[in-house]
């Protein structure tokens, strides 16, 4: 047999760990690009943590431990906070640092965290007689023909609302939240029906804007229609498919220069290579 005849071995990359589970950040990950998602997930090539993620982090920890005194009751002071987010920045770095462009950019990133935090505690948008049924849960279901589905969920009020903290640059435009952030919310429905046999009665995005002047930004929704939760059941599904089949297609965007998979990507070969 010559060497042209001599069959290739191929390689098949193991796409177990990417189908240990499925979540909404996977998902959308997948949905915004199939190789960025190859990279994360089978290939799972580490990677750094940006400013943006280490601030909303620590924003997330922060309303995690102020959610924790409302629903103890627990007595404390405003200026705790600031203790806290201390915490959650040094912890976070330590899990994953940041290569900071220099110390003021450090500096001005931790005040934009606590600046932002003020926004949404002096907002009014908080009533501190809202029951609160669970903060940061962590709710798992077992789906017919597919991965189990995880997530977790910042904050539920004892009234059945889903709420979901989330940092951004801009306010979301042109009422697109909803459309945008689809498969979380279809995703979150889809758990708390499963785990509590009661169907939510609305979800909240709420994002804390990093303007000059932080603003909190609440976009409110009513539950999910049966439309959209059968068509995230039919997305996880297509995921799984695509993950099993090797499609590692790319999406090229103006997102592509701010990902962190960018230098991987120009230098594609295949998932063989």
């Amino acid at each position: 047999m010559s060497a042209l005849s001599k069959p290739v071995e191929e390689h098949v990359p193991d796409v177990s760990h990417a189908l240990e589970y499925l979540s909404a950040s996977r998902l959308s990950c997948w949905q915004q690009c199939r190789r960025k998602h190859y990279f994360r997930y089978i290939a799972r090539i580490p990677s750094g943590s940006t400013s943006a993620l280490h601030l909303g982090k620590v924003v997330h920890a922060v309303l995690q431990r102020f959610n924790h005194w409302r629903w103890s009751k627990e007595k404390h002071q405003f200026e705790e906070l600031r203790l806290v987010l201390d915490e959650a920045w040094d912890r976070e770095l330590q899990e994953k640092p940041v290569d900071w462009k220099d110390d003021k950019t450090a500096l001005d990133t931790r005040e934009k965290a606590w600046a932002l935090i003020d926004a949404y505690v002096s907002s009014g948008l908080i009533n501190e007689d809202d029951s609160i049924a669970g903060i940061e849960v962590r709710l798992d279901a077992e789906l017919e023909g597919l991965p189990p589905l995880m997530g977790i969920l910042d904050l539920v009020h004892g009234d059945r609302r889903i709420v979901d903290y989330k940092t951004a640059a801009k306010s979301p435009s042109g009422g697109c939240a909803e459309l945008v952030h689809s498969t979380q919310l279809g995703v979150y429905a889809i758990l708390y029906r499963h785990c509590t046999g009661e169907k939510e009665c609305g979800l909240e995005l709420h994002h804390l804007v990093k303007t000059k002047v932080p603003k909190v930004h609440v976009t409110r929704m009513e539950p999910v229609s049966d439309e959209d939760i059968t068509n995230t059941i039919e997305l996880m599904h297509r995921h799984v498919e695509a993950v099993k089949s090797g499609d590692y297609t790319c999406s090229p965007s103006f997102m592509c220069a701010g990902c962190e998979y960018l230098a991987e990507c120009k230098a594609w070969r295949g998932a063989a290579a």
